[in-house]
C-alpha cells in the first residue's frame, strides 16, 4: 500500500487497481458457490427486466384503434397480461433471492478479511500500535471493512446487471431501429466525459471525508480512554481545538 505524508491520518490507495482487485476476488472466491449462484440470478432478473418491455409492447399492439377501425384483441391482450403478471412475479422473487445471496457473500468474505486483519494486527509490533492513532486503527477496522461489505452486496451486483442490460438493450435497439441505436450511442461520449469529470472531483472530497473520519475516531477514543486526565487538567476546550485544527490540515 502506498501511504500520504499527513502526520494524523495517511490516506492510502492500491499502488495498481488490478491488483487490489484480485485480492478481492480471492476472498471472494472462497463462498464459490454462493459467487456463481448470485451471478446466475443476476442474469436472470435483468433478463426478464428485457423482457417485460416487449411483451408490454404485444399488449398494446392488442389494441387496434384506426381512424373508425377500432379493435381489441382480446385473446392477444389476456395472454400478454398473464405473461406479464408471471414475469413480474418472477421478478419480485428473484430480487429477493439476489438480496438473501448477496448478504450472505458479502458478510462472508467480510468475516474473512476481518480474521485476517485482526491477526495481521495482533502480530504488528508495539512500536506500529504506539506510533499510529487508536481511532485509526478502529477505523481501518469498522468503517473500511464496511466500505468493502457494502460494494460486495451493491456494486457487485449493479456491475453483472449493467453489463447484461447494456449488451441486451443493443442488441434490442439494434434489431428494432439501427438508425435510433447509432443516434443514442452518440452520447455515450459525453457521459463518458462527464463521468471521469465527476470522478476526479469527488475522489478528492472521499480522500478527505476518509481522513476527517479518521481523525475524528481516533479524537474520541483517545477523549474516552483519557477522559479522566483531560478532566483532571481542565483542557476539554483545548482538546476540542486540536480536533478542530487536525480536521483542518
Amino acid at each position: 500500500m502506498k501511504r500520504g505524508v499527513h502526520p494524523v491520518m495517511m490516506v492510502e490507495k492500491p499502488e495498481n487497481a488490478s491488483g487490489t482487485s484480485k485480492r478481492l476476488l480471492i476472498y471472494i472466491s472462497g463462498s464459490r458457490k454462493l459467487f456463481f449462484q448470485l451471478i446466475i440470478i443476476t442474469v436472470i432478473i435483468t433478463a426478464l427486466t428485457l423482457y417485460a418491455p416487449s411483451l408490454q409492447r404485444s399488449a398494446i399492439d392488442a389494441l387496434i384503434i384506426s381512424g373508425e377501425n377500432q379493435k381489441v384483441d382480446f385473446a392477444q391482450l389476456g395472454v400478454m397480461t398473464a405473461l406479464l403478471i408471471g414475469v413480474y412475479i418472477m421478478l419480485s422473487v428473484f430480487t429477493y433471492l439476489q438480496g438473501i445471496f448477496s448478504a450472505r457473500l458479502s458478510q462472508t468474505t467480510v468475516k474473512n478479511l476481518r480474521n485476517d486483519l485482526f491477526n495481521k494486527l495482533v502480530r504488528l509490533p508495539v512500536k506500529y500500535i504506539d506510533t499510529h492513532s487508536h481511532g485509526d486503527l478502529m477505523s481501518r477496522m469498522t468503517n473500511n471493512v464496511e466500505n468493502i461489505s457494502n460494494s460486495v452486496s451493491q456494486s457487485l451486483n449493479s456491475l453483472i446487471s449493467g453489463v447484461v442490460i447494456i449488451l441486451g438493450s443493443l442488441v434490442i435497439m439494434l434489431f428494432y431501429s439501427p438508425v435510433l441505436t447509432l443516434l443514442c450511442l452518440s452520447t455515450i461520449i459525453i457521459t463518458i466525459f462527464t463521468s471521469g469529470f465527476l470522478s476526479k472531483r469527488m475522489r478528492k472530497f472521499f480522500k478527505e471525508q476518509q481522513h476527517f473520519l479518521g481523525s475524528l475516531n481516533g479524537h474520541i477514543e483517545e477523549m474516552i480512554t483519557g477522559f479522566h486526565t483531560v478532566t483532571a487538567f481542565n483542557i476539554q476546550q483545548t482538546s476540542g481545538e486540536n480536533l478542530i485544527i487536525s480536521a483542518v490540515h
